[in-house]
């Protein structure tokens, strides 16, 4: 009799979807802002404990026979306790890099945390980010480095394993260094510096200078009124 009510149960059970119950991983979150994200919350945890002591009775001792606060691993687990507790984005992938790679973590923090966490958790142990300035998988300069981009534009892959280095031109610069204005847009030069300005909203085919008088053509609808007045 007992089989027979517990049956229906075990086959509903076995039917039961329970995948939304169990915690993912965001697999299609990019590693490299994952692991900033994890760097920042640790960061942050420095700050918080950096005025901190040993909370036992004897703090003297403690500090005299074990290490100072600062460096000891007392410090350490108070902050990866707390690792990407406070932080909303990247959550889950944070907590998973932490638990995957506590090791990392601790071998940065016993050897003296020598180099910044960054550059050498997130670029040189895990190699999921490159410096700033640099892209791909080799971590190559950006186009024009270390002007990146002429200064006008930003680098497709900067910071992160991925990109071509190409450069993305901010509004009214071109050409592959962004070292052109784009069309409709007049050159200056500011203390050697490429400076675009857009043309006059006359001009057709771009202009020479500022105002209606540097447009190389009129529009439709606006006349040519002379040198002193332009479109």
């Amino acid at each position: 009799m007992l089989l027979l009510i517990l049956f229906p149960l075990f086959h509903f059970l076995h039917g039961l979807d329970v995948s939304n119950l169990v915690p993912k991983v965001s697999v299609d979150t990019s590693p490299c802002k994952s692991c900033k994200v994890l760097v920042t919350s640790f960061e942050k945890g420095l700050e918080r404990t950096k005025n901190n002591f040993f909370g036992g009775g004897n703090t003297a001792w403690e500090e005299k026979n074990l290490l100072n606060y600062a460096d000891s691993e007392v410090r350490f687990v108070e902050i990866y306790d707390t690792l990407c507790s406070e932080t909303t984005q990247n959550q889950d992938m944070c907590f998973h890099l932490s638990s995957e790679y506590e090791h990392h973590l601790k071998e940065w923090w016993t050897n003296g945390r020598q180099e910044e966490l960054y550059q050498w958790f997130c670029v040189d142990k895990l190699k999921v980010c490159c410096p700033s300035k640099h892209y791909g998988p080799d971590c190559l300069p950006c186009k024009g480095y270390p002007n990146v981009c002429n200064l006008h534009g930003s680098c497709k892959g900067d910071g992160t394993r991925k990109g071509n280095g190409l450069c993305k031109c901010n509004t009214g610069y071109s050409g592959d260094n962004c070292d052109r204005c784009a069309k409709n847009y007049f050159t200056t030069v500011n203390n050697d510096t490429l400076i675009c300005r857009k043309c006059h909203k006359s001009c057709k085919d771009g202009c020479i200078e500022s105002g209606p008088k540097g447009c190389n053509d009129c529009k439709d609808g606006w006349v040519y009124m002379g040198e002193d007045k332009g479109c």
